[in-house]
């Protein structure tokens, strides 16, 4: 916690920029205000803290914030992990490097690799088949 505040107060007092790579989505939440999501070596996501927590569009985003343990859950409620393992990079992939692992995949995800496509103002998606609202507003982070 004090490194953090430490980092904090450099970002304020020099006027200046910070990147975090961290798996930590609390740091995430607590330090960002633009987060970009890698998931292969490219980036899956990307938009303000804020957009990405409350209104995650790449199914990645979304594994992520399900695999995080809630405070608002029961005791014996079970972390959802990401299915599958990542791909092998040893080779560029030529399909949607997260397809094999994604749940609302499409025929196209396994054709070829995503463009980068603004969704709204500011918040970017590498996908063909974005996380739908009411997928996302039904299992967000927080949501009872």
């Amino acid at each position: 916690a004090q490194i953090l505040q430490l980092l904090r107060d450099l970002v304020s007092e020099r006027d200046t920029a910070l990147i975090l790579i961290t798996h930590d989505l609390g740091v995430v939440a607590g330090m960002c205000e633009r987060v970009n999501v890698m998931y292969a070596g490219m980036f899956m996501e990307t938009g303000s803290a804020d957009a990405l927590f409350a209104r995650p569009r790449h199914p990645y985003t979304l594994g992520l914030l399900q695999s995080v343990p809630r405070l608002d859950a029961g005791r014996r409620q079970e972390l959802q992990p990401i299915p599958g393992a990542p791909r092998n990079m040893l080779s560029p992939p030529t399909e949607c490097p997260f397809a094999p692992r994604c749940r609302f995949e499409v025929e196209e995800s396994r054709q070829a690799v995503p463009p980068l496509e603004e969704l709204e103002s500011g918040h970017h998606v590498r996908c063909f088949n974005p996380v739908p609202a009411e997928e996302w507003q039904r299992t967000r982070v927080g949501a009872a």
